[in-house]
């Protein structure tokens, strides 16, 4: 028999649809260097832009989908699995940044539009946290771990995947769908589960 122990409280992050450009990009799309910061998030550095696209797929189009700054090194738009549907996209579920497979898609801001053959995809669940957390908590880049969630609809996600950054703070981040099932909110709490 397995004992299990509930610790180590982590906030929770619901992603909704959203954007990240690169600099190319941003330029091609808007004419701008720098995104314009609406407000920051609770990652370090990490904030939501003023500036918004339309994001275009075979089935319909998402006319307001919510730009995230600072700019990346490569344009990826993260969905939802139901997203993906209404827009009649295929987007595999991977890590942010893993761009080889990912789906067709088109973003058109107010000075032109882009087509990238790998730019959508579904982000798989995961825990941001400094190496200072993950040493206090026994764990190490790329872990897959399970989370508690408490409430009427709560229950226990497995396979959240520990990204570590000098500067993170932590935070589990799931995307509609998945927060949606378990009625659950941003700022809400998971539990760290330790087997």
């Amino acid at each position: 028999m397995v004992l299990t122990r509930l610790r180590f409280r982590i906030v929770l992050g619901v992603s909704n649809r959203h954007v990240h450009l690169s600099k190319e990009h941003l330029q091609t799309l808007f004419g701008l260097d720098e995104l314009t910061r609406f407000r920051q998030v609770r990652q370090p550095g990490d904030f939501a832009a003023e500036e918004f696209v339309a994001v275009h797929g075979p089935r319909t189009t998402f006319p307001k989908v919510r730009i995230m700054g600072p700019c990346r090194p490569k344009t990826q738009v993260e969905l939802s699995r139901t997203d993906c549907i209404a827009l009649g996209i295929d987007a595999p579920l991977t890590q942010s940044g893993h761009l080889d497979h990912a789906g067709p898609i088109d973003i058109e801001g107010p000075l032109g539009r882009i087509h990238l053959d790998h730019g959508a995809m579904v982000a798989a669940r995961h825990i941001h946290m400094g190496p200072s957390h993950a040493a206090e908590w026994g764990l190490k880049e790329q872990d897959r771990v399970k989370v508690a969630f408490d409430g009427e609809r709560g229950g226990v996600l497995d396979h959240l995947i520990v990204r570590l950054k000098d500067e993170w703070v932590p935070e589990i981040h799931l995307d509609t769908d998945e927060a949606n099932a378990l009625g659950l909110s941003d700022g809400q709490y998971g539990t760290l589960v330790q087997e």
